[in-house]
């Protein structure tokens, strides 16, 4: 049967033709809404809350920059030069994000002046992700030196027992005590 073809009745044909159309046919539909994320977040700020959140952000990078300093001079003091190398490589990164961050802070600023909301939801956007990216170094810049994020100081440990626990050791036990002498001596050959 090579080359015949079937014939097919008008309805078969038709309906042929009208699921081809459809799925030919461009999808014209408006993207589906941001669920959360990053749109969903800046998409409710005023411009007010957009430029405060932007400030902070860059705040925390600067802080989060000075701390990565801190940490290559802990690597410098220590002469290791696999730490210092490392701390380096995610300083450049973070200075290189922080130019960035300056030019997504003038563009957020012009948008804000010309009333853009797009604009400024793009550069808030722009300028959360180099946040994200910056946290992200100065946690594998700590890594570099083997200090956690969170590190605030000192550890001190405080123990404190529960007054419902016994005071006695109750893994010792008495066992009876064992007879050392010597047994009696025999008194007759077998």
């Amino acid at each position: 049967m090579t080359g015949s073809r079937l014939p097919l009745s008008r309805p078969t044909a038709a309906l042929l033709l009208a699921a081809s159309a459809a799925f030919a046919a461009p999808d014209l539909s408006p993207p589906p809404p941001a669920s959360g994320g990053l749109a969903a977040a800046s998409a409710n700020l005023t411009p007010a809350e957009t430029l405060a959140q932007a400030k902070d952000y860059v705040s925390k990078m600067q802080d989060n920059l000075r701390r990565i300093v801190q940490l290559q001079e802990i690597a410098k003091k220590q002469k290791d030069i696999i730490k210092l190398n490392c701390t380096n490589d995610k300083l450049l990164q973070v200075k290189g994000h922080m130019a960035v961050t300056e030019q997504a802070m003038a563009n957020l600023n012009e948008a804000l002046a010309k009333s853009d909301d797009d604009g400024r939801k793009h550069e808030l956007t722009r300028v959360t992700i180099l946040y994200q990216k910056v946290l992200v170094l100065g946690t594998e810049a700590e890594n570099c030196i083997g200090e956690d994020l969170s590190y605030v100081g000192a550890t001190t440990v405080t123990v404190e027992i529960d007054p419902s626990i016994p005071v006695a050791d109750v893994t010792a036990f008495d066992f009876p005590a064992v007879d050392t002498s010597r047994p009696p001596v025999l008194s007759s050959p077998l």
